[in-house]
Order: structure tokens, then C-alpha cells, then sequence
């Protein structure tokens, strides 16, 4: 064999070693180790984090955290578990949630916050994973003393029929008919096509959707808003209500209503 083709041979056998050790440390285990702690978030929800820490000398890439919790559960979309995709099933509640990597000794919380629906025990697991194979994980029960839980309903009556110039009067009417406080609620209209804003209750603002402010509503309480437009068209007309608020809601088909009205000319 000639000098030159020892040396490219020598040079491919060189490339390679070097591309094994590359996916060879790409996909090295990393040791990971997992803490379980219970919490309460400012609203009083209970909080579950999972701290994770990679104590190799490797990368965690794609380091997920998946939650099993009650099936009863529900999930609370806002921070702190924003970044996490919960999945009801028929047995558990699931929340997983993922960072892209976790260095060599760094440490990550993830949180996530439920409402319970009941005071049975609540056990919860959690489990870390990896790309390359590392895995831990934790397990807590926790007691859950009282359980609230807002069901809000919204209603809503008009003028009917309207007629072409004259004042649309629209009343919504929201109810908070379970035994926990509602919070941040605001009472929504989509404003019928071909009508103009007139006025609305002190607390509201309008574009195409008008959004009421009602503030927090405790167990029992009702609160109404009426809402006033001018047609301009003739015919058969839609509106529709909603509700917003950031307190879990079992029951979500009371959160609407919607209602068609007549328009003589």
C-alpha cells in the first residue's frame, strides 16, 4: 500500500473514532435525581414541583417531567404550569413538561397547580427522562382539608323584535351557583353584525367584543350588565355571551349563551 493511501486511510479511521465518540456522548446517560415538594399558589391552589438535577458530567437533553395525578384534578393553564400540556384521562391527570437541556450539575423546578375536586387523598408521582436514558422519580400524597369549586352561568335577554334605528337592549346576567369564590370574571357580547355601539355598563369596554369587568363573585352572588346598540339592517340577527374568569369550571356548557333576534325595519 502507497504512502498516500496509508495516510487517507489513516485519516478515515481517524474521522470515524472521532464520529463514534461524538454519538457516543451525545447519547451518554445522564444521572438524574428528583425532588417532590407540595406548595400553594397566591390564589391558594395547591402547587406540586418537581426539582430535577443533573448530577453527571453529561447533558440531559430534552429532560421531561411527566406528573400522574387523580383523575379528578383540574388543570390551572396559567403560571405557574404555563408550560406544561395537561391531558385528562380516565384514570389520572397528566401534565408533562419539557426543557430542551439540563447541563452538567444544573438543577431545574418545574410547578404545576390543580384544583382538587375532592378530599380523598391526593397521590401524585413524578418522573424525569431524558434522551439519553437517565430517569428518576418521586412520589407525594397529599390531604386536601376543603375543596371549593366556582360553577358560573351566564344568561342573557333583549329587546326582541328590534327594529332598524331604534335602541338594541341586551341584559347579561352572571351567577355563580357553586361554593367557591369566582375570580377576575368578566361577561362577555360579541356585538351582532350591522348594529352600532351605543353604551354599556359602567365597567366596560367595546370593540367588536364588548368585555364587562364583574371582579371576584362569591358563592351565590348574580351580577347584570346591560349593554345597548342601534341596528342598522334588517332581518334576523345573532348574539352570543361568554364568560372569562381564571377559577377552575367544571361544567363549561352554562358559559354561553346566545340568542336571535328579528330586526323589522
Amino acid at each position: 500500500m502507497s504512502q498516500a493511501l496509508t495516510r487517507r486511510f489513516a485519516v478515515m479511521l481517524a474521522a470515524l473514532a472521532v464520529a463514534l465518540l461524538t454519538t457516543a456522548a451525545a447519547y451518554a446517560q445522564a444521572t438524574l435525581t428528583i425532588g417532590l415538594a407540595l406548595g400553594v399558589d397566591p390564589n391558594g391552589e395547591p402547587t406540586y414541583t418537581a426539582s430535577v438535577t443533573n448530577t453527571s458530567g453529561v447533558n440531559a437533553p430534552n429532560l421531561t417531567v411527566t406528573y400522574t395525578l387523580p383523575h379528578g384534578e383540574l388543570p390551572i393553564s396559567p403560571p405557574p404550569s404555563g408550560g406544561c400540556l395537561f391531558t385528562p384521562g380516565p384514570s389520572h391527570l397528566t401534565a408533562v413538561c419539557s426543557i430542551a437541556n439540563l447541563g452538567p450539575s444544573q438543577s431545574h423546578d418545574f410547578v404545576i397547580a390543580v384544583h382538587p375536586v375532592d378530599t380523598a387523598p391526593q397521590d401524585v408521582t413524578a418522573v424525569a427522562t431524558e434522551d439519553g436514558g437517565g430517569t428518576a422519580s418521586a412520589f407525594i400524597t397529599s390531604t386536601i382539608t376543603g375543596v371549593g369549586l366556582a360553577e358560573m352561568q351566564i344568561t342573557m335577554n333583549s329587546t326582541n323584535p328590534g327594529k332598524v334605528g331604534e335602541p338594541l337592549v341586551f341584559n347579561l346576567t352572571v351567577t355563580n351557583i357553586q361554593d367557591d369564590d369566582a375570580r377576575d370574571v368578566f361577561a362577555l357580547l360579541a356585538l351582532p353584525k350591522k348594529t352600532t355601539f351605543v353604551s354599556a355598563t359602567k365597567g366596560c369596554t367595546h370593540g367588536a367584543l364588548v368585555a364587562c369587568k364583574l371582579g371576584q363573585m362569591s358563592p351565590g352572588t348574580s351580577k347584570s350588565v346591560t349593554i345597548t346598540v342601534l341596528p342598522t339592517i334588517a332581518g334576523w340577527n345573532q348574539a352570543t355571551a361568554g364568560l372569562r374568569f381564571t377559577t377552575p369550571d367544571r361544567d363549561f356548557t352554562n358559559n354561553t349563551a346566545a340568542t336571535s333576534i328579528w330586526i323589522n325595519p
